[in-house]
């Protein structure tokens, strides 16, 4: 098979960066607030600075740590027909932006607080999109018990969509009452290792420091089998240096930290390789994503990940980014810069209803940014190239100066080898042209979002499955 690839470093470079990565690890090593996490690192063979509270880790315990890497990987969802298995070989498994600190109202279109019933309406809409794999908690539910958040965001997930829900932690005991809510969905703690129905995203503190309750959240979930993504978010220039060899080194280095953490936790332990780093704005300081940087930087991890193995979540997709409300809000080259992000190695991806830097979120730009990753992942879809699609004997036959559009060979292979929508998706496709309005554009999302609020019910959860999450999320609520 053929798949379109980007790969920006040559062998020679991947060495280079493991090699660099391998001196920042011993010197000046992670500072890690955490005696715990610490303790697992010094029994693997690295140096401890207690008084700094810094892991010093050797080449030995890295190459530990990457021979007890899992190979290959599997999100489970409460329907087992959208599970996801990695590596993935054509475009990747597509989320939803998360944890987004604003809505624009699908009512007023003005911007406010997001709430609980945000996220449930987000959830049935990303569960009836096609398009999306597996859901983050793309709005952050300001109404719901600060210190039990993101265990009401992970309940919410749960009861309102069958794909796989992708969360965080902020402390091992916020983990555990992750893992008991997703027990009593599943059948209790085995059936959850077996089948982990989440996963967690844990962001190191850039540069190289694992803040003590996240780091703790990630022993927790290693050892109950629950995968983390070990997502770096650099910053060239802010929180690394200015040069993307440098930024490179240092994604790598919080990666493989991360990671020997997890396996010395629990050997085997599923880990994802992650980056969302990018450059910012200069002049203001703020995040950029779509930037050319974040696609070089997001091809490099991608590069090293598969290098040690390791399944990858690196770069993104949303059109709304630039905005503070519904629509396309990226110029033609950056347009271009996000859409590439498909083509890195990577396994999963994320961003899809993002506006705003990821600030905000817009049920109806979920809506758009589906159709368009509909159309741009097939950048990346299998190629074949055996024997028989060469058709050697078919060109014979037609032979020079012929043609083939009567030849039953390209009515049988047509839609298997060319992008051909049908014609209600070509209208929706036609109305995001550059040259239509964005009102018209939100307008049309907006009737589809409505229409899946009014119609769509995802699959309900046991009475009994809702009993039993009632009371772990008034357990650890109260």
């Amino acid at each position: 098979m053929a798949v379109a690839r980007i790969t920006i470093l040559s062998n020679d470079d991947i060495e280079a960066v493991h090699a660099k990565t391998l001196d920042l690890l011993e010197n000046p090593g992670v500072r890690i607030q955490s005696e715990r996490a610490l303790k697992l690192l010094e029994d693997g063979g690295a140096k401890i600075d207690r008084k700094g509270m810094r892991a010093s880790i050797p080449e030995g315990l890295v190459k530990e740590t990457l021979r007890k890497l899992p190979k290959k990987m599997k999100l489970c969802a409460r329907n087992p027909k959208q599970d996801m298995t990695a590596p993935k070989t054509d475009y990747p498994y597509m989320a939803t932006n998360g944890t987004a600190v604003y809505v624009a109202d699908p009512d007023t279109g003005e911007k406010r607080t997001s709430l609980a019933k945000d996220l449930r309406k987000f959830m049935i809409i990303s569960d009836a999109m096609a398009p999306l794999d597996y859901v983050w908690p793309i709005v952050t539910s300001h109404d719901a018990p600060e210190k039990a958040r993101s265990l009401h965001d992970l309940a919410i997930g749960l009861e309102n969509t069958t794909k796989h829900f992708q969360g965080e932690a902020l402390s091992a005991e916020e983990a555990r009452a992750q893992i008991e809510l997703a027990s009593a969905v599943v059948g209790g703690p085995d059936a959850l290792a077996k089948r982990p129905i989440f996963s967690v995203i844990q962001c190191p503190i850039c540069p190289l420091e694992l803040e003590k309750g996240s780091v703790e959240a990630v022993i927790e979930f290693a050892k109950a089998g629950i995968p983390v993504v070990s997502m770096s978010m650099a910053l060239t220039g802010l929180t690394s240096p200015v040069t993307l060899a440098a930024t490179t080194a240092i994604i790598n280095a919080e990666n493989l930290a991360s990671f020997a953490v997890s396996q010395m936790s629990s050997p085997g332990a599923p880990v994802v390789y992650s980056s969302e780093s990018t450059s910012p704005n200069m002049l203001t300081g703020e995040i950029h994503y779509g930037a050319l940087e974040e696609i070089l930087l997001a091809a490099a991890s991608a590069q090293m990940a598969k290098h040690y193995g390791a399944t990858t979540m690196v770069g993104g997709f949303g059109l709304g980014l630039g905005g503070e409300v519904p629509g396309i809000y990226i110029d033609p080259a950056e347009l271009v810069f996000t859409s590439i992000t498909s083509m890195t190695l990577t396994d999963f991806a994320s961003g899809i209803g993002g506006l705003d830097q990821a600030k905000g979120s817009s049920m109806e730009q979920v809506v758009i940014d589906c159709d368009m990753w509909e159309q741009i992942r097939e950048f990346r879809k299998d190629v074949a190239f055996d024997d028989a699609r060469f058709a050697l004997d078919l060109i014979r036959k037609v032979g020079s100066g012929g043609d083939f559009l009567k030849e039953t060979h390209t009515s049988r292979n047509l839609r298997k080898e060319l992008f051909m929508p049908s014609q209600d998706k070509r209208k929706v496709y036609s109305s995001y042209q550059l040259n239509k309005g964005r009102k018209q554009m939100v307008e049309e999302a907006k009737k589809r979002v409505n229409m899946i609020l009014s119609t769509h019910v995802p699959e309900p959860l046991d009475s009994d499955i809702k009993k039993k999450m009632k009371t772990v999320l008034e357990k650890h609520t109260t």
